[in-house]
């Protein structure tokens, strides 16, 4: 890692590893994302932070509140060693009764369900929750300002170029980089002081699957991907958009066996985090690992973008306005 200085005008570029905790599927569903227990979904959680260790990258885990409750013990020893934490919502295997996802709930019912898994939160930890990510990057319009009324500080909520509309996930031209939520509208940044960090994705690539619309991220679970030039084409995007805040940001879940150094997904996982180093380095690029209170941080103590009004109308994408002139 090349240290950011004063002397060494470089750009910083923050990497942070994340990692989805889910309940484990015997207590959800078997077609669901988890482990098919706590004990193994706690050990490879682990693994997953001690390989990023290795390379000077602590993780943030989103972790369901019953797991949080279950496995405090962990997660508090995961944090003591650097690692930062966050809640973690599946609304339909939160509350059953619904059967959506979190985009799909109510502003009303999304804030006493967060309110809740809250109170479940404070009981494992002691303490309030400072972060969020939803499951399936599922999110409406009230997220940013339900999030700032409970006082989150940090939100990992979109996933640019998805469109998954069952889902309640839509994310086609939201912002790539890191910045404050908009109190009405997820797809700009806003003045809150609630600071989202996209999933970083590969914009050169639209890949359609199954009726569904997607953009490439760093997870390790895609089997059918170089993962260095993926990471490549990643970071040259984003230091090319010349962010106030740089973030290169992966995630995965805990229903792999990261103990295992020989499965296909602890492979692509450690190539992903040496190509992050080398492209890094093949390009003086001052890389540093950060969790997600770092990112609040660093957009926090940016200026704010008030949002400006184009009354151009649907020609805002043309170069000029070809109508006849009176």
């Amino acid at each position: 890692m090349m240290a950011a200085t004063k002397d060494n005008p470089m750009k910083k570029l923050h990497v942070v590893v994340t990692i989805d905790i889910e309940v484990p599927t015997c207590d959800s569903h078997p077609s669901a994302s988890g482990p098919p227990d706590h004990e193994k979904g706690g050990a490879w959680a682990q693994a997953y932070g001690e390989i990023a260790k290795s390379f000077a990258m602590p993780v943030t885990y989103f972790i369901h509140p019953e797991v949080a409750v279950r496995q405090a013990d962990l997660y508090k020893k995961l944090e003591s060693q650097g690692h930062c934490l966050g809640l973690h919502i599946h609304a339909w295997r939160f509350d059953r009764r619904y059967q959506c996802e979190f985009g799909g709930l109510t502003e009303d019912q999304a804030r006493q369900m967060l309110s809740e898994a809250t109170g479940m939160w404070m009981t494992a930890f002691g303490q309030r929750p400072r972060h969020f990510r939803p499951g399936t990057m599922s999110a409406n319009d009230s997220i940013f300002r339900v999030l700032s009324s409970l006082g989150f500080a940090g939100a990992a909520v979109s996933l640019p170029g998805r469109v998954f509309p069952q889902k309640h996930a839509v994310w086609a031209g939201a912002p790539l980089d890191p910045h404050r939520g908009h109190s009405h509208f997820r797809m700009l940044e806003g003045d809150l002081d609630v600071v989202n960090m996209p999933m970083s994705v590969d914009t050169s690539i639209v890949v359609e699957k199954n009726g569904l619309r997607f953009l490439r991220d760093l997870r390790p679970d895609f089997m059918d991907v170089n993962h260095r030039e993926l990471v490549t084409r990643c970071i040259d995007q984003t230091m090319a958009r010349d962010p106030d805040v740089a973030c290169i940001n992966l995630v995965t879940h805990n229903d792999f066996d990261f103990s295992d150094a020989k499965s296909e997904i602890t492979r692509n996982f450690v190539k992903t985090l040496t190509a992050i180093c080398d492209v890094c380095s093949e390009r003086d690029i001052n890389w540093v690992g950060s969790t997600m209170d770092d990112i609040c941080s660093e957009v926090l103590s940016s200026p704010t973008k008030p949002y400006q009004f184009n009354p151009n109308g649907g020609r805002v994408m043309f170069d000029k306005d070809a109508r006849p002139k009176a």
